[in-house]
């Protein structure tokens, strides 16, 4: 077995660990950036923690006062320009080595990995200490690639609270690939218990098996129209609600849907809430009376469950607004300075985004309690709460650092579970990812959150072989409605057209999922359905494999044997005995 002993070394500690005499030796070297400027690097060699991981180490009581950042360079990666191989990023995107100079770098990592291929090895890094607290950065400088973790340690704004820990597991033979990586994220995240399988969590829970057998279809019912950016609301200068769906057009939405043969969906109801979409947060009540009021929400929400549908709305804990009668000063996030932590101008006005202890302890119970009272049952829509890094609250009355953020965050998941079967939320970004059901979408590629970039070639369902048959997911923002016709304007939204977003829903598992279109035609939906019914059981298996079989060509493969083969090309391609026409897939049951 591998000691180690610990020598200290300035500001970090230099770790060398005693190793079997043919166990290989992998070393890191660690940059300390101090605020004045100046930069102390030491080279360390890694303890290994397991067969093939190789562990770096630096105690909290060293990331001291002095601190800037902190840079950790792995000894596999780095590249040339021109060899063989490639990076992959947190949320998926994968360039391979063909440029002389540029950079990226991702501060919101959906999770906390990272990885390269290259001639001299294959490894996936994994932060595991510190994972709120860092970025990855890439780096390229003549023709030499260098991929690494920036720990951003003086931005932590209170004294380190946890040994920063990165993991680096070296893969070999089959598994030295993107999909290995994420493999080897998924057993450290089932390992620990940190998640676990779908298939497990549906026992005793029919409002999750029904979610995860369902369709997600969320109508929205109106906003205010803020054109004029008003940012600080009154009942005098509020704009007025612009209806889009009541709830009477949202009944006879459900109605057509069953008439056309949907026999199972999970309908959501998007601003229901008093000032319609981010209208009046954190109130919730009155329900709009633009809409119908009340009555009429219940009576709609009787009309799902008579027509055998799951219905959920939607809510928002991020965004406060001061027209609301609950809002409370007190309750929202302070930045060191002591001023509020403010977002942009939305449809309530100027966002101040509150603590996250404060929405766990002084609203989520009261809410929770009257919006069950309404009949709400499914996987519960929370907005925005799974697409942004944990911020942290600097209020002397109620401090907390991302990491308890994030543990608030997962209350709320927890209790949202409790009381409605599901929790679902925007994004992907995984400090939630042991309360979440649902992800609305993954990615934004190649648009905002996984931007196009001059090093980036493409987007590999990373997120996906880690968690898919555990959380269920929507791949794009722009899968959303993805046999609908989409409008220019929106980027994010119209960044694949119609042919690759359905293609892309099942090369990357997908649920399902309808949102922005106005709901007069409904046929799209009925032959989504249709086309999702032989494909669904691969919700509960997991991911194990996406790669490319020729060019334009990929092959997703699941752990009960399905494969699904997804042609980009403008060719026929033949494979296990059948053809898969151009611009089409083939699912292949084991």
């Amino acid at each position: 077995m591998p000691s180690a002993i610990r020598i200290a070394l300035g500001l970090v500690c230099l770790e060398v660990t005693m190793l079997a005499a043919d166990a290989p030796v992998h070393r890191a070297v660690v940059s300390v950036t101090a605020k004045d400027g100046t930069v102390t690097r030491s080279e360390r060699v890694l303890a290994v923690t397991a067969a093939d991981t190789y562990r770096l180490t630096i105690p909290v009581q060293e990331l001291g006062e002095a601190v800037d950042f902190i840079d950790v360079q792995f000894d596999l990666a780095e590249a040339k320009r021109g060899d063989e191989g490639y990076f992959v990023l947190s949320d998926g995107r994968l360039g391979i080595f063909r440029e002389e100079k540029g950079s990226t770098q991702v501060r919101r990592n959906p999770m906390p990995i990272f990885g390269m291929k290259t001639p001299a090895g294959t490894f996936v890094g994994i932060v595991k200490g510190l994972p709120y607290e860092f970025k990855t950065m890439l780096v390229v400088d003549q023709g030499v690639y260098r991929l690494f973790p920036r720990f951003l340690v003086k931005d932590i704004g209170f004294a380190p609270y946890e040994d920063l820990v990165v993991d680096f597991t070296v893969l070999s033979g089959d598994a030295a690939d993107y999909s290995g990586m994420a493999r080897v994220y998924r057993a450290y995240q089932l390992g620990r218990g940190e998640v676990i399988p779908l298939r497990e969590r549906v026992k005793g829970n029919p409002q999750l098996a029904y979610t995860a057998d369902s369709m997600f279809i969320r109508v929205k019912h109106g906003i205010k129209s803020n054109k004029d950016r008003i940012e600080d609301q009154t009942p005098e200068n509020e704009p007025p609600v612009r209806v889009f769906h009541s709830f009477d057009d949202f009944m006879r939405i459900m109605r057509e849907l069953k008439a056309l043969g949907v026999e199972k969906a999970e309908m959501c109801s998007v601003g229901w809430n008093s000032g319609g979409f981010d209208g009046r947060f954190p109130s919730l009540f009155p329900v709009e009376p633009a809409f119908g009021g009340e009555a009429k929400l219940r009576e709609a929400i009787a009309c799902a469950h008579e027509l055998g549908y799951q219905i959920v709305c939607h809510v928002c804990n991020t965004d406060f607004y001061t027209v609301s009668d609950r809002y409370n000063a007190d309750d929202i996030a302070l930045l060191p300075n002591g001023k509020p932590y403010l977002g942009g101008v939305l449809a309530g006005g100027r966002v101040y985004h509150p603590c996250f202890q404060r929405v766990n302890e002084a609203y989520v119970d009261e809410d929770y309690r009257r919006l069950a009272d309404l009949g709400f049952k499914g996987t519960f829509h929370i907005d925005v709460t799974s697409c942004i890094t944990p911020y942290p609250c600097y209020s002397p009355q109620h401090p907390c650092n991302r990491q308890q953020t994030a543990d608030a965050m997962n209350q709320i998941g927890e209790k949202t579970r409790r009381v409605f079967g599901g929790f679902g939320s925007e994004g992907s970004c995984d400090h939630v990812a042991r309360t979440l059901d649902y992800a609305l979408y993954v990615t934004a590629f190649p648009s905002w959150l996984g931007a196009e970039d001059p090093l980036v070639d493409r987007l590999v369902p990373l997120w996906q072989i880690a968690y898919h048959g555990i959380i269920l997911s929507n791949p794009y923002y722009s899968t959303i409605d993805y046999n609908y016709p989409h409008p220019s304007g929106n980027k994010p939204y119209t960044s694949l057209d119609e042919t690759t977003r359905r293609l892309k829903v099942y090369e990357f598992g997908g649920r399902p999922t309808f949102y922005f279109i106005p709901y007069r035609d409904l046929k799209p939906i009925k032959a989504a359905y249709d086309e999702y019914q032989p494909a669904k059981y691969l919700q509960y298996e997991f991911m194990d494999y996406h790669g490319e079989l020729a060019p334009e060509v990929f092959v997703t493969r699941y752990a009960d044997g399905s494969e699904v083969v997804t042609n980009y090309s403008g060719q026929e391609f033949p494979y296990r005995g059948r053809t898969v026409a151009a611009k089409d897939y083939v699912l292949f049951k084991p």
